[in-house]
């Protein structure tokens, strides 16, 4: 019964996830359409969520989840307090330095990945957007960092929800952004710091469940 009702949480949290993320692309289709400020605020965020994919929920979920159940195992719940707490020290002062680095070379990080946007009328939003952006790398490496704990303490609920913050914020702004008829470039302006903002809920509510 325990597997299934685990598997009934994260399901139902996932499916809702979907739902809005179908409702905040047919908002941004609308309020964007096709175009330079579109153009730039898709790359502008693809860049965070790339480098998500790759470090925060890929090679740093493969190394912490199994090293934090086996010092838990080992040493117990205060063991594996303590080996968060250093993780948490080491992680937070990498993610400093990598998100300042970051924002200092935005324009040679965008012209590394997204080369075509060089000279382009969408160049200089796609910096500006990028710069807004990035710090949801760092709040979503947070994300990855306690629902890791969570999974391994078979607290699934508060992790599989919170992804869902994402859509629920963007939503939140477009829907700002139509009530006051702001021009396309501004509404990217918002949408972009919306999507650090969102990050950082996620990261507030997870380290608020791990507590």
């Amino acid at each position: 019964m325990q597997l299934v009702r685990n598997f009934a949480t994260v399901g139902a949290m996932t499916a809702a996830s979907r739902v809005l993320g179908f409702v905040r692309d047919t908002f941004l289709a609308a309020v964007l359409g096709a175009g330079p400020v579109a153009d730039a605020f898709f790359v502008a965020f693809k860049l965070p969520n790339l480098f998500r994919r790759l470090l925060a929920e890929g090679a740093f979920n493969s190394a912490f989840v199994p090293l934090f159940t086996r010092v838990r195992a080992e040493e117990g719940a205060e063991g594996g307090e303590s080996f968060a707490s250093a993780v948490l020290s080491w992680l937070l002062l990498i993610l400093i330095s990598i998100t300042v680095l970051a924002e200092i070379f935005t324009p040679l990080l965008v012209f590394a990945l997204a080369p075509g946007f060089t000279g382009s009328e969408s160049a200089d939003l796609t910096v500006l957007y990028t710069r807004f952006c990035f710090p949801y790398l760092a709040a979503m490496s947070l994300v990855a960092f306690f629902s890791g704990i969570l999974n391994t303490l078979n607290r699934f609920a508060a992790a599989a929800a919170a992804p869902g913050l994402l859509n629920v914020v963007l939503i939140s702004v477009l829907a700002a952004v139509a009530w006051f008829k702001l021009p396309p470039e501004e509404a990217g302006y918002w949408l972009s710091i919306g999507i650090s903002v969102s990050g950082l809920l996620q990261a507030v509510i997870l380290a608020i469940a791990v507590r």
